[in-house]
């Protein structure tokens, strides 16, 4: 049994290297760096006895191949580029509190705001408790997002006919959210 655990363990190791080594993972990219990878494997080629040097890499059962990641961070924001007199665009994605449309579920907004405009709207969470209320908010959510892009940063919209409770939640969230600002 330990024998299949280990041997499923290496299997995982291997795989998530792999895995790694050929798509590294993004960080936050918030603007302001790029990142790069250098791999520095600690298994060596070996050359073959053939004209031309192959690499050739084996495993064993008794450890997986280990790698070297190191991470170089580079900012993308030149010193002048701060000084400059462009103005620099300024985004916040802003979630509001999450409230409930009675019985159906709850309703949660996030906005996207930039420069101090909503620029972007979704519904983070939505009543979908059974068919009817899956199928009222499939109808509903896109009315309110539409609504909300053109109540130029308020809460002031009507809300979507056939869809109170959720039209009320989302309005309460919405609030929540522009609270933020």
């Amino acid at each position: 049994m330990i024998k299949y655990k280990m041997l499923s363990f290496i299997g995982f190791a291997a795989g998530t290297a792999i895995v790694l080594l050929t798509y590294p993972p993004t960080l936050f990219d918030d603007g302001l760096s790029d990142v790069t990878f250098e791999v520095e494997p600690s298994v060596k080629p070996t050359p073959s006895v053939s004209d031309e040097p192959t690499p050739s890499v084996s495993a064993s059962s008794t450890a997986a191949p280990e790698a070297t990641v190191k991470a170089t961070v580079t900012p993308s924001v030149s010193p002048t580029a701060v000084n400059s007199t462009a103005p620099i665009s300024t985004t916040k994605t802003l979630t509001g509190n999450p409230y409930s449309a009675s019985k159906y579920g709850s309703v949660q907004v996030q906005i996207v705001v930039t420069d101090g405009v909503i620029t972007s709207a979704k519904a983070l969470m939505f009543p979908d408790a059974d068919s009817r209320s899956s199928s009222i908010s499939a109808t509903s959510i896109p009315v309110l997002i539409k609504q909300t892009l053109e109540a130029k940063n308020s809460s002031d919209i009507q809300g979507a006919t056939g869809a109170s409770y959720t039209s009320a939640a989302w309005i309460d969230s919405l609030q929540s959210a522009l609270a933020k600002m």
